[in-house]
C-alpha cells in the first residue's frame, strides 16, 4: 500500500513565517533570506546606485563647469594679454613721436676760395632771393661799407643747403656762378657759362668810393673770348643788379641808344675791352689778367689792382 505523507501542521499564529529554519545537523549556520531583508538588499543597493548616479552627476557638472571656467579663465587672459600688447604699442608710438631722440645733424661749413687776397670778408646769406632783393641787399651793403682806402672787401653769397639722400645734413653752401648768374637774372650766354669755372668773386675795392668788381675763372680762353664778345650786348645792364652804379651814363636807356660802345683799349701792357665816356673816362671795363682770369670792374684803378694781387697770388703758390 501506498504510504501518504506526513502532513506539517501549519502555525496558524501570526509571524509564524519569521521563524528560524532549523539548524543543519553540522552545526554550521546557514543565512535565511527572508522578503525583509531582500527589500532591505533592493534598497540598499538602490541607495547605492542613486549615490553613485548622483555622485557621478555632480562629478560630470564638476567637470563640465571646470572645463568652462578654464576656458573662460584661458579667453579672460588672451583678452587682457591682447590689451596689454595694443596699450604698449600705442605707449610706444606716443613716446616715439612726441619723445623721440634728435638725429645727428651733420653741419656743413662753408670754405672760401678767394680768388685774388682781400682784407674783409662778409657773408650775404641768401634766403628766398629774387633779383630785386639781391640788389637792395648788396645796395645797403656798399653804403656801409667803411674799409681803409686801397682795400678789397670779398662779398660770398650763401644759401640753406638741402638734404639729399639719407644723410640729415644742415647749414649753409657757396652759391656757384651759374646760381648767381641766375639769380640776378642775366643774360649771359649759355656757352659762356659751360666754360666757366663755379667758382668766383664779387666785392668792393675803396678807391674814391667803393668800386665794384667781379672776378671770374675760366677753363678755355680760346672758347670764352669770343662769348664774352657776345655778352656785351647785354652785360652791363645785367650786373646793375651788383654793380649798384650811380652813374647816369650808364643808365638803360642810355645804353640802349648805342652811343656807348665797347672799344679796345690797353691797361698795364694788358688788351681790355671798355666803355668810355666823351672825355675817354672808364665807365665799365673787362679784361683777361691772364687766359684763366677774367675781371670785370667799372674804373681803371680797381682793375689795376686785381692784376697787381693776382700776381701776388702767383708768386705765393
Amino acid at each position: 500500500m501506498e504510504k501518504k505523507p506526513k502532513q506539517i501542521p501549519q502555525n496558524k499564529e501570526a509571524g509564524a513565517s519569521d521563524k528560524q529554519a532549523p539548524q543543519p545537523k553540522d552545526g554550521s549556520k546557514t543565512s535565511v533570506r527572508t522578503y525583509r531583508s531582500d527589500l532591505a538588499d533592493i534598497l540598499k543597493s538602490k541607495d547605492s546606485s542613486m549615490a553613485g548616479m548622483v555622485m557621478a552627476e555632480e562629478k560630470k557638472r564638476n567637470k563640465s563647469f571646470f572645463k568652462v571656467a578654464t576656458a573662460t579663465k584661458k579667453n579672460i587672459a588672451l583678452s587682457i594679454t591682447s590689451i596689454l600688447f595694443i596699450a604698449v604699442g600705442l605707449s610706444s608710438v606716443f613716446l616715439l613721436y612726441f619723445f623721440k631722440p634728435s638725429p645727428l645733424i651733420k653741419i656743413s661749413d662753408v670754405v672760401l676760395k678767394p680768388i685774388i687776397y682781400s682784407e674783409y670778408q662778409k657773408e650775404l646769406f641768401l634766403e628766398k632771393p629774387s633779383k630785386l632783393k639781391i640788389s637792395k641787399l648788396i645796395q645797403n651793403e656798399a653804403a656801409d661799407i667803411n674799409i681803409p682806402l686801397g682795400s678789397l672787401i670779398h662779398l660770398y653769397f650763401t644759401q640753406r643747403k638741402e638734404i639729399t639722400g639719407n644723410t640729415t645734413e644742415a647749414g649753409k653752401t657757396l652759391a656757384d656762378i651759374e646760381q648767381f648768374m641766375t639769380l640776378i637774372d642775366t643774360r649771359i650766354p649759355g656757352a659762356l657759362l659751360r666754360f666757366i669755372e663755379p667758382n668766383f668773386m664779387f666785392g668792393f675795392h675803396s678807391s674814391a668810393g667803393n668800386k665794384p668788381f667781379l672776378i671770374l675763372k675760366t677753363r678755355s680762353f680760346e672758347n670764352t673770348f669770343p662769348e664774352m664778345l657776345k655778352w656785351e650786348e647785354n652785360i652791363v645792364e645785367d650786373l646793375r643788379t651788383v654793380f649798384i652804379e650811380d652813374n647816369p651814363v650808364l643808365s638803360v636807356s642810355r645804353l640802349r641808344e648805342g652811343k656807348y660802345q665797347f672799344k679796345d683799349i690797353v691797361i698795364k701792357n694788358k688788351d681790355a675791352r671798355a666803355i668810355l665816356d666823351g672825355g675817354g673816362k672808364i665807365l665799365f671795363i673787362y679784361a683777361f689778367a691772364d687766359k684763366n682770369t677774367i675781371a670785370i670792374t667799372t674804373n681803371k684803378t680797381t682793375l689795376q689792382e686785381i692784376f697787381n694781387r693776382l700776381t701776388v697770388s702767383y708768386r705765393k703758390r
